[in-house]
């Protein structure tokens, strides 16, 4: 996961949004019109949701927990089988794969003794202040009972996968740097940018974070050392600092 800025819904569909969860405070039973309302969809509004979040999102159209799968669900980070006033909330809204958001976290929602989620809300929360990437095993570590509870729902390393995804995508970035610097330096603006575009579309777009994270800081020397990261990318960003700041 990576940090995901929320933009604006138009007037109209916020207004929507409003006068659906009205509605369900006012019900006898507001779960069950909760549901209703909930498959009565608006079709303007609910293209415009859609289209936002898909924008909102890594890479092309990427799960906002995963960054894998490619997204089609809108997910409720409240469930709304247990909070039906947050059904029509814009700010509970994500874009999650079918595999995260039915098979694993389904209506799991774990809360701390004060009543706030245990899972990591990419809009909400920066993802690297609970979770650390180990490029060698590709695996996530918790930093946080957050984090912990996030790699547990999702299943974010019990997924082969996701853990051989992330080493992929590790080394890809490395091959990138590498191309985009031989674009540069040959004049080639149109395959630098073609480099850019690439790095910013591909998924796990969060393991771009941890490698300029990596990169950039204290023990980048023993990641070289180790033969995980190639001292020549360390160069390359000191060269190219604008790198740094693509996602």
């Amino acid at each position: 996961m990576r940090k995901l800025e929320r933009t604006d819904l138009s007037l109209y569909t916020l207004a929507l949004l409003a006068k659906r969860t009205e509605e369900i405070a006012a019900a006898e039973e507001p779960g069950a019109e909760a549901r209703r309302l909930w498959e009565r969809k608006d079709k303007a509004a609910s293209k415009e949701i859609r289209d936002t979040l898909r924008a909102m999102a890594s890479g092309r159209e990427r799960c906002m927990y995963c960054e894998d799968s490619a997204a089609k669900d809108i997910e409720h980070f409240w469930p709304k089988a247990r909070y039906p006033l947050r059904t029509f909330d814009w700010f509970n809204y994500l874009l999650a794969c079918g595999d995260c958001n039915s098979n694993h976290k389904r209506t799991r929602f774990p809360l701390d003794e004060s009543g706030a989620p245990l899972l990591i809300d990419p809009t909400v929360d920066e993802p690297t202040e609970h979770l650390e990437l180990s490029p060698v095993t590709g695996r996530l570590a918790e930093l946080t009972p957050k984090g912990a509870a996030s790699i547990e729902v999702f299943g974010l390393n019990k997924r082969d996968s996701l853990v051989r995804g992330r080493q992929a995508a590790w080394r890809a970035i490395g091959r990138m740097l590498r191309d985009y610097d031989e674009f540069c330096t040959q004049g080639d603006w149109r395959g630098a940018r073609q480099v850019k575009d690439d790095v910013c579309q591909t998924g796990f777009a969060s393991v771009f974070v941890w490698f300029i994270r990596i990169a950039t800081g204290p023990h980048a020397a023993l990641y070289v050392q180790s033969g995980y990261l190639d001292s020549r990318c360390l160069a390359i960003l000191e060269k190219y600092p604008d790198i740094k700041g693509w996602l």
